[in-house]
């Protein structure tokens, strides 16, 4: 019996994956008390999500480029995928400015502390996740 794939960057890709990990305890206890919105934008393919997380329950839905949000990521297509398949990180791509990031510099190193401590287990969670690319 052939699995259905998950479509990458779609919104039940972004289900999924919220889905999955606020099932990760570690992680829903290390992000305990962060309340943020992020907008993950993918600027070939003009989509965008908007990634909730509130007391450290990770939600999302569709975004668009005028929503108000804390925090703004937009990259290529390509540039997510490789993320996704833990060969590249936010952070350095963030750095290299590979990834256009807009926000609150001193907000995002609060948390990023607690986002950096997860990655592995993250990327994991995704690298787990049957997608299609």
């Amino acid at each position: 019996m052939k699995r259905n794939l998950t479509r990458f960057w779609s919104e039940e890709f972004f289900k999924e994956a919220g889905e999955l990990l606020n099932r990760e305890q570690d992680l829903t206890k290390v992000l305990t008390g962060m309340n943020t919105t992020i907008l993950a934008e993918c600027v070939d393919r003009n989509q965008a999500f908007l990634i909730t997380v509130e007391d450290g329950k990770i939600s999302s839905a569709e975004g668009h480029p005028e929503d108000k949000v804390e925090f703004r990521f937009a990259a290529p297509y390509d540039k997510w995928a490789k993320i996704a398949r833990g060969e590249e990180k936010v952070q350095s791509e963030v750095v290299k400015g590979k990834i256009k990031f807009r926000g609150s510099m001193p907000k995002m190193l609060l948390y990023l502390g607690k986002v950096v401590r997860m990655e592995k287990k993250i990327l994991k969670i995704i690298g787990e996740m049957e997608l299609e690319y």
